[in-house]
């Protein structure tokens, strides 16, 4: 009769889905990527890739002094003697990338190139979906079949899947470069809509998790903001200056690349969250987002601060 008996299986991101969990605010923070193509499969930490482990080290620290992050990414082209490494600087909007072998992987000083004026950088879009399985079993089960979708839609635009790339339960995640911009609990259905609207450099709202170079409590502000303005333009930018703090109320002043100025006051709320936060978690944690209490627009500002 045990035998007859299912166990039931956690899934972190269906737990998130079913919460109704707010997305706004929830992106990772990072103002700089560097991606490395990898043929074998992925492993759970980036440092077990199959490179030289000085050179892996060496690509960590840089990332760390940059507040950015290192993925490891393949595509159908992926192969065991070329590799492909990116630096993507999402607060520019620009990235390059380096063409070498696995076997000289370890020679490239990326540093160099970052630096150097007669770095040639791109700005075309393409897609990251993080897939990784060691990681979270819901970044393989809800990633790998977008990354697919992704994949058909549109053979001039390049598309990655990836390591983790932060927030297990809003799988599937995928990130617009070189715009760092994030989306979760991404089906199917919505890669159309990303696609289409990072082409005509929009924001898909419905699943916009916020913008990775900035703050999580920045995030919250703008994804408030645009939601208020139904303004969904990646190149609209936001300024913001903190005019009270209290526990947990924020009033901020708030201007924009549109000539646009607003006062703000945020609460940052603790959440009774009933599920675990990720599929490998031993214990319940709750979780806090900031919620919107007032937005009242001002006169208009002089000096509006410049779009990218």
């Amino acid at each position: 009769m045990d035998n007859d008996i299912k166990k039931e299986v956690f899934f972190c991101s269906a737990a998130s889905r079913y919460f109704k969990e707010q997305l706004a605010g929830t992106a990772a923070n990072a103002g700089a990527f560097i991606l490395i193509e990898h043929a074998n499969p992925f492993p759970e930490k980036i440092i077990e890739a199959h490179f030289n482990k000085d050179w892996l080290r060496e690509i960590q620290q840089l990332a760390k002094s940059l507040r950015g992050k290192v993925l490891l990414i393949r595509n159908k082209k992926t192969n065991f003697k070329d590799c492909k490494i990116s630096f993507v600087d999402s607060k520019a909007g620009r990235y390059f990338t380096i063409q070498t072998t696995v076997d000289q992987v370890s020679s490239i000083r990326l540093s160099d190139y970052i630096s150097s004026a007669a770095t040639q950088w791109q700005t075309d879009p393409f897609f990251v979906i993080c897939t990784n399985g060691k990681k979270d079993k819901c970044c393989a089960k809800f990633g790998f079949p977008v990354f697919k979708f992704f994949e058909s839609f549109n053979a001039d635009v390049n598309v990655w899947e990836c390591t983790h790339v932060g927030g297990d339960r809003f799988a599937a995640n995928v990130i617009a470069m070189p715009f760092g911009i994030y989306y979760g609990h991404v089906a199917v259905e919505d890669v159309g809509h990303i696609m289409v609207r990072t082409l005509l450099r929009k924001i898909y709202k419905n699943k916009f998790r916020g913008v990775s170079r900035r703050s999580f409590y920045e995030q919250a502000i703008e994804c408030h903001l645009r939601e208020y303005l139904q303004n969904y333009d990646i190149d609209f930018e936001i300024h913001t200056h903190l005019l009270k703090h209290e526990g947990d109320h924020y009033e901020v002043d708030v201007t924009t690349s549109n000539n646009g100025h607003y006062i703000m006051d945020l609460e940052r709320v603790k959440i009774d969250y009933p599920h675990l936060l990720t599929c490998k978690a031993k214990r319940q944690e709750n979780i806090s987002k900031f919620k919107l209490a007032r937005l009242e627009a001002v006169s208009a500002v002089s000096n509006p601060i410049p779009a990218r």
